[in-house]
């Protein structure tokens, strides 16, 4: 469980890699952010040798893309329905899966990226790795989020613990265990074709707020394998502090929509409950720090130390989230420890934003809604344009 690992390198004769299809969902408010992303994304892919793939941008709104052999611009029509009445992004995957839509074989992979998402080097590699060396049915790796430009500090830092949760608890479910026990993510997923054909992603309106953990789910349910993919992948971290509660909001409803379907078994749930009741009761653990200031209270060694024990594992998760997400080559040694250190002050005001986001999302639950974060300035994309015109 190396967190530091040697650059992967491409094991697999090129001859041998699969077809892989890189599918970015979109509603289209952001054409040259996609534009951009999708160019960066096909040169990085040369880069490291691959030819055989696609990039398909499904969009609710036509972007009007360079048409080109490599990218497939596909734009969901207005009155297209499934079966269960899916929204949002489900109902946008669930239409590249229609029979007259898709041009994938069952032996073809897919790779989910949401529209900011950036391959590197390394993760288009372990792509590469896990399809032609066939590790698993789905697989899913690292995103990290200090990389590019960065338009908050506040959220970026506060993202710098999903960092470690990846290395550490969903990488241990899905090398290890070979399951998606704590959750998933919406972006940064390798699937077998034919795992996407007989799941799809058509559950419903409520299970369309997190349709990425009930696919995950529904996969495991159904005896399908998970592995980890190696390399990292970039995005950005929200660009407000309003857009992150609305972000989490989502998140939160999402996941207690999957929790109460009767779609997964109980079993494939044990694992993400403790998880999402703890976020639920987050708003609890804040309240308790100063009230314990203010009504100090005796308790057993046990406890002192069990909760000791949480509070040093909340720090160690922050700041090595913070040391593998800001590089020493581009920040140097003093501004770097600088920053790993402000991480331990976001702490308090990312725990509060968390559980502002859960309140929230447990009394507005049943207003589903899929709120789409700012993704695009000005300033980031003409930097985004430099980039792609300089490589």
């Amino acid at each position: 469980m190396n967190t530091f690992p040697q650059a992967p390198t491409l094991r697999v004769v090129k001859a041998k890699i699969p077809f892989m299809c890189f599918r970015v969902v979109t509603r289209g408010n952001y054409p040259e952010l996609v534009k951009n992303n999708v160019e960066r994304n096909i040169k990085t892919c040369y880069k490291v040798g691959l030819d055989n793939f696609k990039f398909e941008v499904v969009t609710d709104n036509a972007l009007n893309l360079p048409k080109t052999a490599l990218v497939r611009e596909m734009v969901v029509p207005s009155d297209y329905k499934t079966r269960n009445n899916s929204l949002f992004k489900a109902r946008a995957l669930q239409y590249c899966n229609e029979p007259a839509v898709s041009i994938l074989s069952n032996d073809d992979w897919v790779v989910h990226l949401d529209e900011e998402t950036l391959l590197t080097e390394n993760s288009a590699i372990g792509l590469a790795n896990f399809a032609g060396e066939d590790h698993g049915d789905i697989g899913q790796g690292v995103i990290s989020y200090a990389n590019e430009e960065i338009v908050s500090w506040m959220t970026t830092l506060a993202d710098s613990v999903r960092v470690s949760v990846d290395l550490g608890m969903m990488r241990f479910c899905f090398r290890k265990l070979g399951c998606p026990m704590m959750g998933f993510k919406g972006s940064y997923i390798i699937a077998k074709e034919s795992v996407e054909k007989d799941i799809g992603f058509d559950f419903g309106p409520k299970g369309s707020v997190a349709e990425d953990v009930m696919f995950a789910l529904v996969a495991w349910s159904r005896g399908y394998s998970f592995n980890f993919v190696e390399g990292e992948m970039w995005e950005k971290s929200p660009f407000t502090l309003g857009d992150y509660i609305k972000q989490r909001k989502r998140w939160f409803i999402g996941h207690m929509f999957t929790l109460l379907s009767d779609e997964i078994p109980l079993k494939c749930k044990l694992g993400m409950i403790p998880t999402d009741l703890g976020w639920f009761l987050l708003i609890g653990n804040i309240l308790n720090f100063p009230a314990s200031f203010a009504c100090p209270i005796p308790l057993p060694i046990v406890l002192n130390v069990i909760a000791g024990s949480m509070g040093g594992l909340i720090l160690f998760l922050f700041l090595f989230g913070s040391i593998k997400s800001f590089s020493l080559r581009k920040y140097g040694l003093i501004r770097k420890t600088l920053i790993v250190l402000s991480t331990v002050f976001m702490i308090p005001v990312a725990a509060c934003l968390d559980a502002v986001a859960s309140m929230y999302g447990f009394y507005t639950r049943n207003s589903v809604g899929f709120h789409i974060v700012l993704k695009e300035t000005q300033t980031t994309t003409q930097k985004q344009s430099n980039v792609n015109n300089s490589v």
